[in-house]
Formats: structure tokens, C-alpha cells, sequence
């Protein structure tokens, strides 16, 4: 169990050496050594872990695309509705790239390897589509439960992605401070933009699944009043 727990993080440590080695100086320039000096290694134990420069780089890609995974597994067994499950799943999104370390500086340069790498761009791509289709799961469950109307599931979740994409970027690099607000309005407004209607300003109890910590106070009951399903017409 200690062996294999100081194998773990010695590995972590390596990852952590390679990416800020790739952000500094981008895939072609990097070496094997500049990560090892980096992490405080021989190059010799980098190369214990990690056969090349690539596979360093693609597990990193790995990680991200785990990351998204936990995102969205988290949504598929949140039982709270779908409008809820929706703002929660960007402020998530947005509170990661918050979080990060140079972080556009590092997707900036996995997009870059995408166009010359296939298996990068195909991991890339396997993110991508399992984002759009956990939005469109929520979607179609917004539309069982009533609070959707005949709206095309893909079409808005393709347009939901895009948007938290671009906040996501900008508020990495600190030109969105409020990008969480900008979040909530946002989804809002695109729904409103659609003829709905019903989104909550806020993410009732700050959006926080079961099994998560919730703050003193915020708790919130679906179908509050004064909310009205989406796509329901005023009376």
C-alpha cells in the first residue's frame, strides 16, 4: 500500500513538472530532462513512469478528459430538475478553469497539438461529446418533467457548450470576473431567447448536489413559487 501510495505521487509530481514544462515551453521545445529537473528527478525515473515525451502529454490530456467525466457523472445521478442540474453543470465547469494554473495557456496548446496529433484530437473530440450529450440528457429530462418545451435538445445544448466554453476562456484569464453570474444569466437568456421561460436566476441552495457540503441556510425546494415550467405560457 506505501509503495504503491509513493508511486502514485511520485507520478502526480511528474504530471505536475510536464505541464507547467509544456506551458512554458510548448510541445516541440519540451524534453524528457527539462521535466526532470523540473520535478526534482533523474531523467531516468521520468522515464520509469512515462515511455516518451508524447505519453506525458496525453496523459495529461487524460486527466482533463477524466475530469469532465466526474463533471458529468455527477449530473447524471443529481435528482434534482433538469433547469437546476443545468446552472449547477456550468458553474462546476467554470469554477475548474477558474481554479487552474495558466489554464489557457495549457488547452491552448492541446488544441494546437489536435490539428497535427489524431489521438489527441479524438480525445478532445470524446470531451466535447460527452458534454453535449449529458446536456442533452438534461434537456430531454427537462422536457419529461415538463419544465422545457419543444425545443431541439442538441441544438440547445450545442449552443449551452459554446457559451460556457467562451466564459470559461475569458474568465481563466481574468477578463470575466463575473463569470458565474454571467453564467446564470446567461443559460437565462439563451431559454428566454427561445421563446421560454422559467430558468431560476440562481442556482437554488448554490447548486449543491447530494453528498456535497451545503452551505448554513441554502436549501431550496423545487417548484417554488413564482416558477413556471419552461415553455409554459403566462396566464
Amino acid at each position: 500500500m506505501t509503495r504503491h501510495r509513493s508511486e502514485d505521487e511520485r507520478r502526480a509530481q511528474i504530471l505536475r513538472a510536464a505541464r507547467a514544462v509544456f506551458i512554458d515551453k510548448g510541445f516541440e521545445k519540451a524534453r524528457v530532462q527539462d521535466v526532470a529537473r523540473r520535478a526534482g528527478l533523474s531523467k531516468g525515473a521520468v522515464y520509469f513512469y512515462f515511455s516518451s515525451k508524447r505519453e506525458l502529454f496525453l496523459t495529461l490530456v487524460e486527466e482533463e478528459h477524466e475530469t469532465t467525466v466526474s463533471f458529468l457523472q455527477q449530473a447524471a445521478v443529481d435528482p434534482r430538475p433538469a433547469t437546476v442540474k443545468l446552472l449547477d453543470l456550468g458553474r462546476r465547469y467554470l469554477d475548474y478553469f477558474a481554479g487552474l494554473k495558466s489554464p489557457p495557456r495549457f488547452f491552448i496548446l492541446m488544441s494546437e497539438m489536435a490539428i497535427r496529433d489524431d489521438e489527441i484530437r479524438g480525445r478532445l473530440q470524446q470531451m466535447h461529446q460527452r458534454f453535449i450529450d449529458e446536456l442533452v440528457a438534461i434537456i430531454d429530462q427537462g422536457q419529461r418533467s415538463g419544465e422545457f418545451g419543444a425545443v431541439d435538445p442538441l441544438a440547445v445544448a450545442q449552443l449551452l457548450k459554446a457559451f460556457v466554453d467562451g466564459l470559461a476562456g475569458e474568465s481563466a484569464v481574468g477578463i470575466r470576473p463575473d463569470a458565474q453570474r454571467l453564467s446564470t444569466d446567461g443559460i437565462r437568456l439563451i431559454f428566454e431567447g427561445l421563446g421560454l421561460s422559467g430558468v431560476p436566476a440562481t442556482v437554488p441552495g448554490d447548486a449543491t448536489p447530494p453528498g456535497d457540503a451545503t452551505p448554513p441556510g441554502d436549501s431550496a425546494t423545487p417548484g417554488d413559487a413564482g416558477s413556471e415550467p419552461i415553455g409554459s405560457t403566462p396566464a
